[in-house]
């Protein structure tokens, strides 16, 4: 059997594609780690805006659109929001490299499929959130409530096989949201941190920030997945809730503005902790 050639790869689906050895351009990592810092920064607001929320100090746009809201009133906000723009549009392309180019070696058996999908998906959700914010840079009218949501799950449940699909959509997401309580938990995520890099300092706090975010951030998803599951059983769009109604979900509970106060922290830990990713990430192992 011939050598295959250091350059070359088989993909997914037995065929070959060019593969530059080593690391990928200068100029490509440095715009994955500046996406990086622009969802941090969205998810910074979002935590602001659910903590106000639970003090009764208004943050009734509770979403990534919203966010992008907040961010367009304030001072210097357009030209805030253009550079967020090219940073989401940064994240979601990276997440097609790591799609189509495997860097974080998931390789190409089912479970490494299912990543590399997943990868496509998150660039999907990012490039909505980048559309989002070129529109409201135009003006443009964007719908930040659960009723875009349930417009969509009311168009799915009306397709053939739709429930089904909610319903899938529904697990995925909650069983995505327990994995990733449970990686925060076992502090699996610093794996993909260049430790050498750290100080012992940056490695510990970087450790307990990201444990308290990413929980916070699962959590969210576990919520979303079961309102989804909801939607499916009893065929009933008013069930599907985004994060404004996750959260939302979090106030109506007993001891509900204590509770959404800790998820809110959580949120803003998650977006600092995705300053610690843009910084010490290894994108290119």
């Amino acid at each position: 059997m011939g050598r295959q050639h250091p350059f070359v790869k088989e993909d997914t689906f037995g065929r070959k594609v060019n593969r530059i050895k080593g690391r990928a351009k200068p100029w490509v990592l440095r715009f994955a780690r500046f996406g990086h810092m622009a969802k941090g920064v969205v998810y910074l607001v979002i935590g602001l805006l659910a903590l106000q929320s639970a003090f009764g100090l208004g943050g009734k746009l509770i979403s990534s659109k919203g966010a992008l809201y907040v961010i367009a009133q304030q001072p210097f906000g357009l030209l805030l929001l253009i550079i967020l723009a090219a940073g989401l549009s940064g994240y979601a392309c990276w997440q097609i490299v790591m799609a189509l180019f495997d860097p974080e070696n998931k390789g190409s058996d089912l479970k490494g499929i299912v990543a590399r999908i997943g990868y496509v998906v998150i660039a999907g959700i990012y490039t909505g959130t980048c559309y989002s914010a070129i529109k409201i840079l135009f003006h443009a009218r964007v719908d930040t409530s659960n009723e875009h949501y349930q417009t969509l799950s009311a168009k799915m449940l009306a397709q053939p096989f739709g429930q089904t699909a909610i319903g899938l959509l529904g697990a995925v997401i909650l069983i995505v949201g327990i994995i990733q309580v449970s990686k925060a938990l076992s502090g699996r995520f610093q794996k993909k941190f260049k430790k050498n890099e750290m100080t012992r300092k940056e490695w510990k706090w970087s450790g307990h920030i990201g444990k308290v975010g990413i929980s916070a951030r699962g959590l969210v998803f576990s919520i979303i997945g079961i309102f989804l599951i909801r939607t499916a059983i009893q065929a009933d769009p008013d069930e599907t809730k985004g994060l404004d109604g996750a959260l939302a979900e979090v106030a109506q509970q007993p001891f509900g503005p204590v509770l959404l106060t800790i998820v809110s922290m959580g949120l803003i830990a998650y977006g600092v902790y995705m300053f610690a990713e843009a910084r010490y990430k290894r994108l290119n192992p």
